[in-house]
């Protein structure tokens, strides 16, 4: 009770978790999601501390704070923070994740650790497509980002299917229709630049507003028509031009999502990138030494 009134308390939800909420209802994963999917993944295939902590450098984590640490955390190239691991749950806390290590030394099959092949798919989808001279700008890099989350959502069930390493990428995947839609948009009007695109958005908006202001004509008429079969007359070429409206109104729309878009996708495709040329330089390395 406050000043004779009751008062619900401040739900965590409102506090915390509101930017999750709305992502899970579009059907998305959150990087904690990820986090945690790939935490489970880890344990399932190991029985210590130290193959699990080798386990999830492989899927392209580091330690923000080690487990030397009371509360350890864990970070990914592209994340703005670290994620403390007891924050995912009971079931991560050292004390629980430690307990499920110990419980897979029970299964004889585990004592062979299985760590998770790193691969380069950015890489080698870049040497094939310059290969090929198949496009350029643009059209290419929604074309990597829509092979390198295929990898991720079609029959690659295997452990060894390469995957990107990035995990800020594998959570962008729920966004693979759309991005179809945009890299289709962009093929088949030829648009492989920035200044392209801007030019599209420019026809279009007019195109758009001409085509506004000949129907908005056309609704005054109806308004002070002569008789009503010219009524029905401005009616029905209303609903023309309101066809006509609205592909170029999706296809406006596309275009400045794309526009939104384009520099997130380069970005997530340079963060993959640098992690597999950091994979490859060590893997090379390795060699070397030996």
């Amino acid at each position: 009770m406050e000043r004779g009134k009751s008062v619900l308390p401040l739900s965590k939800f409102t506090v915390n978790r509101k930017k999750d909420y709305w992502i899970h209802k579009s059907g998305g994963l959150t990087h904690r999601d990820i986090l945690k999917r790939d935490i489970d993944e880890a344990i399932s295939k190991t029985t210590n501390w130290k193959a699990f902590d080798l386990y999830l450098k492989n899927l392209g984590y580091s330690y923000a704070r080690n487990n030397d640490y009371r509360h350890p955390s864990i970070i990914a190239p592209g994340w703005k923070r670290s994620v403390r691991l007891d924050s995912l749950g009971e079931q991560y806390t050292q004390e629980k994740i430690r307990q499920r290590l110990i419980d897979n030394q029970k299964n004889i099959t585990l004592y062979a650790i299985r760590i998770p092949k790193r691969y380069a798919p950015l890489l080698q989808l870049e040497y094939e497509f310059n290969k090929a001279q198949r496009m350029d700008g643009m059209q290419l890099a929604f074309a990597l980002i829509i092979e390198l989350w295929k990898l991720i959502t079609g029959n690659n069930i295997e452990p060894s299917s390469p995957k990107p390493l990035s995990p800020a990428l594998r959570q962008e995947v729920r966004k693979l229709d759309q991005t179809l839609k945009e890299y289709k948009l962009l093929c088949e009007n030829q648009i492989d630049s920035a200044q392209r695109l801007v030019s599209f958005i420019e026809k279009k908006s007019a195109d758009i507003s001409a085509l506004e202001s000949e129907r908005q004509k056309i609704y005054n008429r109806i308004r002070r028509p002569k008789s009503e079969e010219e009524k029905e007359q401005n009616k029905m070429a209303a609903r023309e031009i309101s066809a006509k409206l609205k592909p170029l109104r999706e296809d406006l729309k596309t275009a400045q999502s794309i526009t939104e878009r384009y520099p997130h996708i380069l970005k997530l495709l340079e963060t993959e990138r640098a992690m597999e040329i950091q994979v490859k330089t060590k893997n090379r390395e390795r060699n070397y030494e030996r």
